[in-house]
């Protein structure tokens, strides 16, 4: 945490150092000339900033009992116990930045060289953790910022409007991003926030040269099976709560100056991440980070950011419609041979969402073939919806067939079941209409508690009244071939409207309620 604090520094890399030798000489010597007017601190010193750390810590929680590691995980909480850590840190750190150490000058020169001018993109269905990270790893390494999509939710758009920056540009328009540039040559580029093939832009993702164009990858989650290079790259992937969290830690590797702009956006990019510090994902360095990045960037209360950023994205969420819901933050696994999808929505208020359930329900079902592309096999397995109460921090699940109950029950053991909205008929002929919310409980993240408890029952040998898309005597039910027809008639076809998409139900609901 102590190396976390020289983000607040305002320190600038220099692009090249020449690294000056240590004086072996018994004789007096003029002291070394700085390599440059802002190095980096001494590896001496962090013995002082830890005990500093220490104290400022405990004269702040005087009162609070248990281990020092046992951070709280309320942000307000956070704010108060490092605040004087933060500004007694910041003030030893700035006289200890005179002369640079070995390590780093091979950091700046060496690990990190060839991510200068790179392309930083984020994943599709953009999240604030994509757009932030993106930003702030291309100001740390003169390259290009771009998101991987037009469309921006609720919470970005405020998050940028509370850094006051613009968003980065489409990949796909960025001239030696997604075209060539005027020479013709396309920029090398980094990952951030996502290392799925799946994930990434399909300009990319489809580019003959993707294994040779990428070169760098800054991130948070697993790598995926599928991932793969035409040679080493610079790897920088770290189990914390979020991937802006790791650039934080860069600028302070790196001794880099950070605007008070940047550090706000990356700021509400890990409040985001985290769910206000208060998902289980969340890590001390995120909380460190954030009351760092807070006072860099000037803002008193990261709680109340966050929670604006709640309420905007909660109702944009609302405003798109149940196509757009069931598809903006949706992600794909595969496990054992079984796939499966999930969506996520964090909200202030699920009534709103859950309003909708029978047509949320209906796009599930769609979903789930729209992936083959016509192709059964290519299609998935199951389907799934979390509505995350970000206040309550609490989560229900949307249950849209019998393959879902199935695994959702043995996913969420003792777990109840209720129908998602009062009057809706079973979407199908293998589950009941009130078997179609499970009330998970304090479950809230995705990466570590909603993908871990599908695969741990997939992986162990899961069997249902269906088999896998991919298994040769696969048949689906009822439901599902009426459905099929509806689709394949261009029944269900989706259109623009007003500031969204949505699809003609009528037809589509008869096949999946009527059965």
């Amino acid at each position: 945490a102590s190396r976390l604090a020289a983000s607040a520094m305002g320190l600038s890399p220099a692009p090249k150092r020449r690294l000056v030798d240590a004086d072996t000489t018994t004789h007096a010597e003029p002291p070394p000339t700085p390599l440059s007017p802002m190095a980096p601190m001494c590896r001496a010193s962090w013995g002082s900033f830890t005990n500093l750390l220490q104290h400022c810590a405990n004269a702040k929680a005087a009162g609070h009992s248990g281990s020092d590691h046992n951070l709280p995980t309320d942000t307000e909480q956070a704010l108060k116990r490092f605040d004087a850590a933060c500004e007694h840190l910041v003030k030893e750190l700035k006289k200890r930045v005179v002369v640079p150490t070995e390590a780093a000058f091979f950091e700046e020169e060496y690990t990190y060289a060839r991510l200068r001018g790179c392309v930083f993109v984020g994943h599709v269905n953009t999240d604030l953790d994509s757009i932030a990270g993106a930003v702030g790893a291309a100001e740390l390494f003169g390259g290009v910022a771009c998101r991987s999509e037009d469309g921006l939710n609720g919470e970005i758009t405020h998050a940028l409007e509370v850094a006051g920056l613009e968003a980065p540009p489409l990949f796909d328009t960025t001239p030696g991003a997604g075209v060539a540039a005027a020479d013709g040559s396309r920029l090398s580029v980094c990952l951030v926030d996502h290392n799925e093939p799946k994930q990434m832009v399909a300009s990319l993702r489809d580019d003959p040269q993707r294994a040779k164009r990428i070169v760098g990858l800054i991130d948070h989650h697993a790598l995926a099976e599928g991932f793969s290079s035409a040679g080493p790259l610079t790897i920088d992937v770290r189990p914390w709560g979020s991937m802006s969290s790791i650039v934080a830690h860069l600028y302070v590797r790196l001794s880099a100056k950070m605007r008070p702009a940047v550090a706000r956006l990356l700021m509400c990019a890990i409040l985001s991440d985290t769910l206000n510090l208060q998902s289980v994902t969340t890590t001390d360095a995120d909380r460190f980070a954030v009351a760092l990045l807070a006072k860099q960037g000037g803002v008193e209360s990261p709680d109340s950011v966050a929670r604006q950023m709640f309420r905007h994205k909660t109702r944009w969420i609302v405003g798109l419609g149940p196509y757009q819901m069931a598809r903006g933050d949706q992600k794909d696994f595969s496990v054992d041979g079984w796939k499966f999808g999930i969506s996520v929505l964090e909200v202030t208020d699920t009534s709103p969402v859950l309003a909708i359930a029978d047509q949320l329900l209906l796009e599930l079902r769609i979903l789930k073939k729209e992936k083959g592309k016509g192709d059964v096999k290519q299609q998935l397995d199951f389907a799934f919806l979390f509505v995350v109460d970000v206040v309550q921090q609490r989560s229900k699940l949307l249950v849209c067939g019998g393959r879902e109950y199935a695994l959702a029950s043995a996913a969420f053991p003792g777990c109840g079941f209720t129908v998602a909205k009062e009057g809706l008929k079973a979407p199908g002929t293998t589950v009941r209409a009130d078997q179609t919310l499970c009330h998970v409980g304090p479950l809230v993240s995705r990466k570590a508690q909603f993908v871990p408890a599908f695969s741990h029952v997939l992986a162990e040998g899961f069997s249902c009244h269906r088999t896998r898309v991919t298994d040769p005597q696969y048949a689906q039910g009822k439901s599902g071939e009426a459905l099929d027809k509806v689709l394949a008639a261009g029944q269900a076809k989706v259109q623009y409207a007003g500031p969204g998409l949505k699809r003609n139900m009528s037809r589509a609901n008869l096949a999946l309620y009527e059965q």
